[in-house]
């Protein structure tokens, strides 16, 4: 339902919730809001001891004296085959953004809200979708939903829980996928990134993109961008789900009027075929994962970006050099005469 997945950004998005910054009241109720909807759509408490939807811990962050309190959210919808007991299928989607700027923002936007309507409430809105849907239709093995907080302070949320996934461990996770930045699709093709981490993956998106009729995109690489890539630390095949690159991004500018609806219907119904198929597929992906690639994505991860050139990359491009999909006004890349499809 694109109603539903509309009334979930708009409320996350909403200037009341002041960006959702970490360690803010805002942040609090977007993180009770999600759980609201995983108790209303009658799925299993996952976080601490499954007693609660939460999964709460503390964490020191650069520039605070003080620890700041932590919460992924948590549902299980389980499995019914008892020999795939304790294992899972991961969906996740990061419900934190930058609040008003404190960190992270372009120059000149400091203090300002950052709504974070594309990054990351689409995927949140596309992540309780399909929880509301399958609800209602167990299948053989257990798929867990995460809302993960602290995704833009270095993948906190996601880290947190590859090491402390109580009953589905790590080493028993089949697959993740990770729904982040999925809200301007436009007539552009569905893009997956990191689907070189198993196999399978092409094959399945290529799948869900015929049955769906929304072409996709397969992106070999995982560029440590989002929290699939602490799951790929951790041996876990896994890709990220992305719409697409614009000027808005990190920027104030990434309202929730600006969200395509349709797109995010798009990339619900991808995403629900794909998961449809791994929730019953009877053997786990053949990975790719080795040392090196754990190791490269490791190496950016937990960084802050501290300048910015100002080019909007096309990251499905594997051509020679780095092919550029536009250029932000104001910015170094502006100044020196860059443009759209400039190489």
């Amino acid at each position: 339902s694109s109603t539903r997945m509309q009334g979930d950004i708009a409320f996350l998005a909403d200037d009341s919730l002041a960006g959702r910054g970490l360690g803010t009241p805002q942040l609090e109720r977007a993180a009770d809001y999600i759980a609201e909807q995983f108790r209303s759509a009658g799925l299993r408490p996952g976080g601490d001891n499954e007693q609660t939807y939460f999964q709460t811990w503390q964490d020191t962050l650069e520039g605070r004296p003080e620890p700041v309190t932590l919460k992924n959210v948590i549902a299980i919808l389980p499995g019914s085959d008892p020999d795939r007991a304790g294992e899972s299928l991961v969906i996740g989607a990061h419900y934190d953004h930058l609040g008003r700027g404190e960190r992270g923002a372009h120059a000149g936007d400091e203090g300002r809200i950052h709504p974070g309507a594309d990054d990351n409430a689409s995927g949140v809105a596309v992540m309780l979708e399909l929880a509301r849907v399958l609800a209602d239709k167990p299948s053989a093995r257990t798929i867990v939903f995460v809302a993960f907080s602290g995704e833009e302070n270095g993948r906190l949320g996601s880290r947190y829980y590859v090491q402390h996934s109580g009953a589905y461990p790590a080493e028993n996770i089949i697959a993740m996928i990770n729904l982040d930045t999925v809200g301007r699709l436009g007539e552009r093709p569905l893009t997956v990134f990191g689907s070189g981490t198993a196999r399978e993956w092409v094959h399945i998106f290529r799948g869900a993109g015929y049955v769906s009729g929304v072409p996709i995109r397969d992106v070999a690489d995982d560029f440590g961008s989002s929290d699939q890539t602490s799951f790929i630390e951790a041996g876990v095949p896994a890709v990220q789900l992305f719409s697409g690159v614009h000027p808005d991004y990190h920027r104030p500018g990434d309202t929730a009027d600006k969200i395509d609806l349709p797109g995010v219907l798009k990339t619900a119904k991808v995403l629900k075929q794909a998961v449809d198929y791994l929730a019953e597929r009877p053997q786990a992906l053949h990975a790719t994962l080795d040392g090196q690639q754990q190791a490269s994505s490791a190496a950016v991860s937990g960084t802050a970006r501290r300048v910015s050139l100002g080019t909007v990359p096309d990251y499905a491009y594997d051509g020679d050099g780095v092919r550029i999909t536009g250029v932000q006004a104001d910015t170094p890349a502006a100044l020196a005469g860059l443009r759209a499809e400039d190489i």
